[in-house]
């Protein structure tokens, strides 16, 4: 019996062998890019869509008053909302000058204070957060370097009338809030909701009477 032979393997024939078993299908490849397409679309929208490129819209609870409100109507329902207030739990709110208030204006009304958290000011359409004072340092302090910063972005002299503060947003304890009211010097103090979120409340300040009503403001974060 003859020995059987080893016949060499044909090396060309095991390359395009294995070359077709690794072939995607076509279908595969245009998958591929119809996926890829649907990514950069996606990318695109998002880039120019409003949720991520223009600011958020107020979606909480807003202070201040309203489109076509007379400012007696507001200041009654503003008394109202500390009328309605329960509990000893500090909250938010929002306190109305009787005028568009200088730096000496708000160190009278709230040096008397010192356990109400002083958060932000609203002047001249925009919003000021301030600190407590440090130590060593008082409320007309921080109230002057708040008007000086306002005063160097809007390129404007710190005296300008335009700086003004319309409202301050304040955090108390219904207490205080009521004392507040009834402090020489303020119009009003409305109280939010005990539950309201800092960062989610929009404000509408009492304008001058010869000044435009000033849009909804949405506060920052402390």
């Amino acid at each position: 019996m003859r020995a059987s032979e080893k016949i060499p393997a044909d090396r060309r024939t095991r390359r395009k062998l294995d070359w077709e078993d690794t072939r995607r299908p076509a279908w595969v490849m245009w998958l591929s890019v119809a996926c890829l397409v649907v990514l950069v679309a996606v990318v695109i929208a998002l880039s120019t869509s409003d949720r991520v490129s223009g600011p958020q819209a107020v979606n909480g609870d807003t202070l201040g008053i309203t489109t076509g409100e007379e400012v007696p109507a507001y200041v009654d329902r503003a008394r109202g909302s500390l009328d309605a207030v329960t509990g000893d739990a500090p909250r938010w709110a929002l306190v109305t000058p009787d005028h568009p208030a200088t730096v000496d204006d708000l160190t009278a009304v709230f040096s008397p204070l010192p356990d109400i958290r002083v958060s932000t000011l609203l002047a001249g359409g925009a919003q000021q957060a301030v600190p407590e004072p440090a130590a060593g340092h008082q409320r007309a302090d921080v109230f002057a370097t708040a008007r000086e910063r306002a005063a160097a972005g809007a390129g404007a002299p710190v005296d300008d009338p335009a700086l003004d503060v319309l409202g301050v947003v304040v955090h108390a304890t219904p207490a205080d809030l009521t004392t507040l009211a009834q402090t020489p010097g303020v119009l009003a103090v409305e109280a939010a909701p005990q539950d309201a979120v800092f960062g989610r409340i929009g404000f509408r300040p009492v304008a001058p009477p010869e000044a435009p009503q000033e849009a909804t403001q949405e506060a920052p974060a402390p």
